[in-house]
């Protein structure tokens, strides 16, 4: 019975040192401090151009709330109302260790999910994301967005769609986010 009992304590003292011995001491991606740093409550004011640009606007104004979800991720809630309809938007984005981006998965009120990768550029402060969304009816089509960090306090987004020439994008929606306090 002692010899048993040895038997497993060094069975899974051993087991443990191996995997203590084989954890990575590497510090951790500035990626999860922008993270950490979108956590709060947001009030958005938005405008969108769905003529384009150069067309008259729609503004109107959202809420957006992102809290922690584990160390690597933050869950996002964007809630507006236009023209008496109301819009939601959930999202997971989180730092992918093995991709080395940012990556987040989206959802609204359409029959698909959006998936986006994205990287951090600390001089600008800025995020990039490529999204692969879809179409009401299906087809595949990329979106550009940036998301700039003015200060701890202010961000701003600007999506990009495909425009009428292949490769090149268009302005389509900003939004101004200022946090709560």
């Amino acid at each position: 019975m002692l010899m048993r009992s040895s038997l497993t304590t060094w069975l899974v003292f051993g087991f443990a040192l191996c995997c203590v011995g084989q954890e990575k001491q590497e510090s951790k991606p500035v990626e999860l401090d922008v993270l950490k740093a979108s956590i709060g409550i947001w009030d958005a004011e938005i405008e969108v151009w769905p003529e384009g640009p150069d067309a008259p606007s729609i503004k109107f104004k959202g809420v957006e709330t992102i809290r922690p979800y584990g160390e690597y991720w933050v869950a996002s809630d964007f809630d507006s109302e236009i023209d008496g309809v109301t819009m939601k938007v959930h999202s997971i984005v989180g730092y992918d260790l093995d991709k080395k981006k940012l990556v987040g998965t989206i959802v609204d009120h359409g029959p698909y999910a959006a998936t986006m990768t994205g990287d951090y550029d600390a001089k600008s402060k800025s995020v990039s994301w490529m999204t692969k969304a879809k179409t009401p009816d299906g087809k595949p089509m990329v979106q550009k967005t940036v998301i700039t960090q003015k200060n701890a306090n202010e961000r701003v987004l600007v999506l990009n769609m495909p425009a009428a020439k292949k490769d090149e994008f268009t302005k389509f929606m900003q939004i101004k986010f200022v946090k709560r306090k």
